[in-house]
């Protein structure tokens, strides 16, 4: 047999706190061979990142103690200085981030980035860099390469952020690829796209990766073997398709029967759908939805970009156009389309945090375009947000009682601070966390810890209507189906309304009653969930559906085969 590319052996990571150690991974032995795609998958927090971190040196040393063994082409990188990993990072091993804004430079252009690194890695000239960044970023797939490679991270939307990113590890060359959650703020059809161009990286220069995932269709998709994780140990490996057909231990078969699938809601009219092993016990008899709560009326957005010097009036673009759309109380609306089809700016205009350039939006019959001091703070508690990017919406350098205390009491839910504090241990076990993390800092969280604190904030003030973008995006499928099924149950309870923005179709179906899908900055289509697969739909919508990734796919991916 091939010699491993990658071997881990015995690895053990603690991190060491003001309460003490506490263990992230325990015992952890892996081999990746040459040419192999490996799938890392386990709930938020067992330790799978922070594994791959271990791999690369990335763990901070004043707070990290690992242990144990990491071979990479039989060198053990486990005690290298800084300037010796630098050796084996970058064309040796490429890393994806999941979370791209952290990881781009806020003050640089998004070419300068490219260009940087593409010059550093391959030795190029500044002309040559700047080539070969614009190949890549047409292979990731983003349309008007030379327009993004001027942009900043910010006036990039979540996905267009990570295809960056992918382009960045991508372009050097590496012999492994560490791939952590390269797909999850990514639509279905650029997910496709984005694993189609792993696939052919993989195959074409035998790369092999390490994918962290825990999206069953990414690893069904792609991976030639599974490593399941769960509280920092390994539980079960194997090769993909016996694996997910027929897994052995019990971890396993409760994480895949969390997937929601797609075509499953077409004889589901119950609104007591549920998710996972938890007892489909019916929630309460759902009323109807009620009056319209939150609309948009012909509302377009527009902004000016490329403005300089030499170029005063700069250059329009129209994010969104002639938007109308209707949120009844106690509804779910589904909102999908394309990275960077004006979903989420539609949402902000929608929820004031951006002003619409024209058009109306009006909240419970009443014009919110120019609403006074005092009844925008009523607004603000009313409708809430849930964003896609958990950590730029979280406060680096406050713990996260004050983050969710704060809230409580300055829109006049809580009483007093002790009434605040326990409305915020409240909120946190609502979503799947517990009153001690309260005097955590952002940081000490996994990405899918922080997004159901962000979910704990909007809840805290008791709003009438949620918009969430992306706010499972994040999410392993355990504790994805945990939120859906809570926001089921909280819909159920208390006649909230949903906005919930999304790119993972399953889960659109699960969860919505009615779909409307944008391309370009218009709403194309709107619809009810269950008629999502009929073969009426727009082209667009279709193209989304299509691209959907089974959990078990009946003969190999296209992209993977021979």
């Amino acid at each position: 047999m091939t010699a491993p590319l990658l071997a881990i052996e015995g690895l053990e990571v603690d991190f060491v706190g003001p309460n003490g150690t506490e263990p992230a991974v325990r015992g952890v032995s892996l081999e990746l061979r040459p040419g192999e795609v490996l799938a890392l998958v386990g709930e938020s927090g067992s330790g799978k990142s922070v594994t791959a971190a271990a791999v690369l040196g990335l763990l901070p040393e004043r707070t990290a103690r690992v242990r144990g063994s990491v071979r990479f082409d039989g060198r053990e990188l486990l005690g290298l200085s800084e300037a010796q990993l630098n050796e084996v990072r970058g064309q040796g091993i490429g890393i994806i981030f999941q979370n791209s804004l952290t990881s781009l430079d806020p003050s640089l252009r998004v070419g300068t980035q490219l260009a940087a690194c593409a010059a550093h890695r391959r030795r190029l000239s500044p002309a040559q860099a700047r080539d070969l960044a614009l190949q890549w970023l047409d292979r990731v797939g983003i349309r008007d390469a030379a327009r993004v490679m001027r942009a900043y991270p910010h006036e990039l939307s979540g996905g267009m952020r990570q295809r960056v990113m992918i382009a960045i590890a991508a372009m050097a060359g590496p012999r492994l690829l560490i791939a952590d959650e390269p797909t999850t703020a990514l639509d279905a059809t650029i997910q496709k796209q984005i694993l189609s161009l792993l696939a052919d990286i993989h195959r074409r220069y035998g790369t092999a990766i390490l994918l962290i995932t825990h999206d069953f269709g990414v690893v069904s998709y792609l991976a030639d073997r599974v490593a399941v994780m769960r509280r920092g140990r390994l539980v079960e490996q194997g090769d993909t398709r016996p694996l997910l057909a027929a897994p052995q231990h019990g971890y396993t078969r409760q994480l895949i029967e969390a997937v929601p699938e797609i075509g499953t809601r077409a004889a589901d009219t119950s609104h007591a759908r549920r998710l996972g092993a938890a007892p489909r016990v019916a929630t309460a008899a759902r009323q109807p939805p009620g009056h319209v709560l939150l609309e948009a009326q012909g509302v377009s957005k527009s902004f000016v970009i490329d403005r300089h010097l030499f170029n005063r009036q700069g250059r329009r673009i129209d994010a969104v156009a002639d938007a109308s759309l209707q949120l009844r109380r106690g509804e779910i609306v589904g909102l999908i389309g394309e990275s960077g089809s004006g979903k989420s700016t539609l949402a902000r205009v929608l929820g004031r945090l951006l002003p619409a350039s024209a058009g109306r939006v009006q909240f419970d019959g009443q014009d919110v375009t120019d609403l006074g001091e005092r009844a925008l703070r009523d607004f603000r508690r009313r409708v809430q947000f849930v964003f896609q990017d958990s950590t730029s919406s979280l406060n680096p350098r406050r713990r996260i009682a004050a983050q969710l205390i704060d809230p409580a009491l300055r829109l006049g839910v809580a009483r007093d601070a002790a009434h605040a504090h326990a409305l915020a241990a409240q909120a946190l076990e609502r979503v799947g966390l517990q009153a001690r993390h309260l005097a955590r800092l952002p940081h000490e969280f996994s990405g899918g810890q922080r997004q159901r604190i962000g979910i704990a904030r909007a809840l805290i003030v008791q709003p009438e209507v949620l918009i969430l973008d992306e706010p499972t995006s994040a999410l392993d499928v355990s504790i994805q189906a945990q939120i859906l099924n809570l926001l089921l149950d909280l819909r159920a309870q208390l006649q909230l309304s949903y906005l919930f923005i999304g790119h993972h179709l399953p889960v659109i179906e699960f969860l919505c009653d009615r779909v409307a899908v944008m391309d370009q900055g218009r709403i194309v289509e709107t619809f009810d969930a269950a008629d999502l697969q009929a073969q009426a739909r727009h082209p667009v919508t279709r193209k989304l559906v299509d691209s959907v990734l089974p959990l078990r796919p009946a003969e190999l991916a296209p992209a993977r085969a021979a």
